[in-house]
């Protein structure tokens, strides 16, 4: 079995859901497991994971058709090198629009490469509406819903996000507090770099509450890059199981 790359979409069509808070851990978690990665940002006016990620960002065009040709040609790559996109929220119809038209999902797959969309949902019908649209419009690509505890509190809203697979089981982000949510949104902050040497200047409590924060986070990036390999690997027997049961001779009577 070849080892898929695995292209992480992480979107919403509304702004301030914690979007680009988790493409910045999920990039970094490959960086303290000190595998390559390559990040993009489509916001065309913060940039904010260029500015937290300068080193191996790199900023992405969508509005015009070369473009999106040079995105999408990098995703498509099967280079061992997992891709973590942040689409803002002003370049979600756009992205997901070529996304569709350029047949993407098939053409990825052909390539070994696996689309997977983390949907940071908020609690409007907007982002409701969104979520079941991509259902709609890529049926059996892994759409996982990322629950931020500090916007999403109801848990009767989560019924409107359902998951489509077992793969595709809701990621949880917990709240953080003030203080650290002010630490976190600090230009240059690094969370690698915090998991590989904790700051001396910062206060015990708050390097505890981040540590706990960054694990329970990264327990479940792991478990669902397993859940997608395995995922891969039981399709793949499948499909080998099948054509060998079609070469069987049949047996006469």
């Amino acid at each position: 079995m070849i080892r898929p790359t695995h292209v992480y979409i992480v979107a919403s069509p509304r702004p301030r859901t914690g979007k680009t808070t988790v493409a910045r851990a999920l990039a970094e978690f490959y960086r303290i497991d000190g595998r390559p990665v390559a990040a993009f940002d489509l916001d065309s006016m913060d940039a904010t994971l260029t500015q937290f990620l300068p080193e191996f960002t790199e900023r992405a065009d969508i509005s015009e058709t070369r473009g999106q040709m040079e995105l999408f040609d990098r995703l498509i790559s099967n280079d061992d090198k997992p891709k973590v996109i942040d689409v803002s929220a002003h370049a979600f119809e756009a992205f997901f629009n070529v996304m569709a038209d350029i047949g993407f999902v098939g053409e990825a797959r052909r390539q070994s490469v696996e689309p997977v969309v983390l949907f940071a949902v908020s609690s409007d019908q907007t982002s409701a509406r969104s979520y079941a649209d991509l259902t709609r419009r890529f049926p059996g690509v892994t759409l996982a819903p990322v629950y931020n505890d500090a916007i999403v509190r109801d848990p009767q809203i989560r019924r409107q996000f359902p998951a489509a697979s077992a793969v595709a089981l809701p990621l949880r982000v917990p709240i953080l507090s003030s203080t650290l949510r002010t630490i976190v949104d600090t230009a240059g902050f690094s969370f690698a770099e915090f998991r590989r040497r904790p700051f001396v200047d910062m206060p015990e409590p708050i390097e505890r509450e981040l540590s706990s924060w960054l694990k329970r986070l990264h327990l479940q990036f792991r478990e669902m890059e397993l859940r997608l390999l395995m995922s891969k690997l039981t399709g793949t027997l499948s499909e080998q199981l099948r054509e060998l049961m079609t070469d069987q001779p049949q047996a006469t009577a």
